[in-house]
């Protein structure tokens, strides 16, 4: 018998209590232990399933424990995991050679995070450009970036042309964008060929940030695609580790990532499951998937508003919900949702985000937007 059997709290409380006292950094939001997972669903300690639509970083694009990366995974686990910078291996160069193709790049660098990539992405520009560098020639839309922003970067609303235009001069070393903001607030039409323009006739690298949109999401490979032109450098996310570990990329010119000094990813594993999520993109079937559900999502979503809710947005397999204060604020309406099976997250206090699996069933996204329709309704 331990302390725990004679504590009468449950075991979801004990666990966050126990969280609490001895992890550090931010607090989930939402009051949920989760113990199993499979596809779009998790099970938690005490048994009970959630439809798990919490994933707008793209960690979860291809779902929890996708069979085909489990199965590359295990075999790579009975070969190498992790090596030095020493030396090579046998399954990096594979992944950033099929990577370079699909993103069109010619130089790809693996790295662990999507920070660590930004980084990279930031000092390649610096060596290749003809500013000094820094973060103030850095220029960025609000409400992205956060640590560039604090760090000095400058600021642009989001989606105008005519800011970026005036903010870009022969000091801008990058121009960093994602081509949905946060919120899901995706880009106007026009609004990254523009940017693409703009940074060739004034010199500046132009970084787009696809860790949100890119890798299917957004029902195409790219959010930002081939009428929009090429970026000089690409940003690719937490997708790439498959759900199962931390990966992200740097694609770009030979001639701004072939002098940067900074060691790949040493993870093989991260290697062998990116070379495999790679595969599966390149068959077309997740981004013909991501835009059928995407049209879905659309519909199903359009009479929300008025019924608790002020807007909706969608990109992609991915919406922005403005609640309306009416009905309790976004943190509340997701704390709700718990109780009813659903897993969302929360983008500030109006806004809440539904990011699902690309491997979600069109019947399952119903049943959660039915599950929201009851709580506002509440």
């Amino acid at each position: 018998m331990t302390i725990a059997d004679h504590d009468p709290r449950s075991a979801t409380d004990r666990t966050i209590e126990q969280a609490r006292r001895h992890q550090a950094g931010a607090a989930p939001a939402l009051p949920v232990v989760v113990a199993t997972a499979e596809g779009a669903w998790v099970t938690d300690i005490e048994g009970r399933r959630y439809l798990d639509l919490s994933s707008s970083t793209g960690v979860l694009t291809f779902g929890h424990r996708h069979p085909a990366l489990v199965a590359v995974a295990a075999d790579q686990l009975t070969r190498s995991t992790v090596t030095s910078a020493a030396v090579h291996d046998d399954r990096r160069a594979e992944f950033a050679a099929a990577l370079a193709v699909l993103a069109g790049g010619e130089l790809v660098l693996p790295v662990t995070s999507s920070d660590e990539a930004i980084g990279v992405a930031l000092a390649a520009a610096s060596r290749g450009g003809s500013a000094a560098g820094g973060p103030a020639s850095v220029v960025v839309a609000a409400g992205s970036h956060e640590r560039l922003v604090a760090a000095g970067a400058r600021t642009v609303p989001f989606g105008d042309g005519g800011a970026l235009t005036d903010a870009v001069d022969s000091t801008t070393t990058a121009v960093v964008l994602e081509p949905v903001g946060a919120g899901v607030i995706a880009a106007p039409a026009g609004y990254l060929a523009a940017a693409r323009e703009l940074c060739t006739e004034r010199g500046a690298t132009l970084i787009i940030d696809e860790t949100r949109s890119g890798l299917g999401r957004s029902g195409a490979t790219f959010a930002m695609g081939p009428s929009d032109g090429v970026p000089d450098i690409r940003v690719l996310g937490p997708a790439l580790g498959g759900g199962i570990v931390p990966s992200a990329a740097v694609v770009g010119t030979r001639k701004l990532l072939g002098d940067v000094a900074v060691a790949a990813s040493g993870s093989v594993l991260a290697a062998a499951i990116g070379r495999r999520v790679v595969e599966l993109l390149g068959t077309g079937e997740i981004q013909a998937r991501a835009a059928a559900l995407a049209e879905h999502l659309r519909g199903r979503l359009a009479a929300l508003p008025g019924s608790g809710v002020a807007a909706v947005r969608t990109a992609g397999v991915q919406a922005g919900i403005d609640i309306e204060p009416a009905a309790g604020g976004a943190a509340d309406v997701a704390r709700r949702l718990v109780a009813r099976g659903v897993l969302v997250e929360v983008a500030g206090p109006e806004t809440i985000v539904l990011a699902p699996p690309l491997v979600i069933r069109a019947t399952e996204l119903d049943w959660a937007i039915e599950q929201l329709r009851v709580v506002l309704a509440n």
